[in-house]
């Protein structure tokens, strides 16, 4: 009997091929802090609570929305339409220690609760207080506790499948 094969043996190229077939939503998580404001595009967000009101997204340790998300303790995210491919490509560009990713995008508001930057033309918006975070390998996950959450348009999603970002078609 053959044993099965780990998953150090299964190369991450292709299990990035592979997991790439599983259609996500796309969104833009965001937070600030001493006044500079960071965002990234994250297509790892969910639903995890309805008791407590529970949401969770992971961010790559190496980027430069760990630190700040983590030290703020806040976040916002903006549910992308797929009219907004502009924005998920911003925000996946790494940003830069301490330069506000948002100076000079236009539809970006202040959150009534948490005062973290949002998206106006994002389809819906939440603004979190994080509750817990855990090591997941190169990523932390980051779970918060929902204190706002808004329908901002009507819309179809940004979808992202394939390594490339959709729209959804007609049935």
């Amino acid at each position: 009997m053959s044993e099965a094969p780990q998953s150090q043996d299964l190369d991450p190229r292709r299990y990035r091929h592979v997991v790439s077939r599983f259609a996500t939503g796309v969104t833009v998580v965001s937070t600030v802090v001493d006044g500079v404001r960071y965002g990234l595009t994250v297509n790892s967000f969910t639903s995890v609570s309805l008791d407590p009101l529970l949401v969770l997204f992971c961010c790559e340790i190496d980027c430069e929305f760990h630190e700040p998300v983590l030290t703020a303790g806040k976040w916002g995210v903006s549910v992308l339409s797929q009219m907004q491919a502009d924005d998920a490509n911003w925000f996946a560009t790494r940003g830069v220690p301490g330069v506000d990713q948002f100076t000079g995008r236009p539809g970006v508001r202040s959150g009534r609760m948490l005062a973290v930057p949002l998206l106006t033309d994002a389809l819906a918006t939440f603004e979190c207080r994080t509750w817990t975070t855990y090591e997941g390998g190169d990523h932390t996950v980051v779970i918060g506790e929902v204190v706002e959450a808004t329908i901002t348009n009507e819309g179809d999603p940004l979808l992202y499948f394939g390594s490339a970002y959709r729209g959804i078609a007609p049935a």
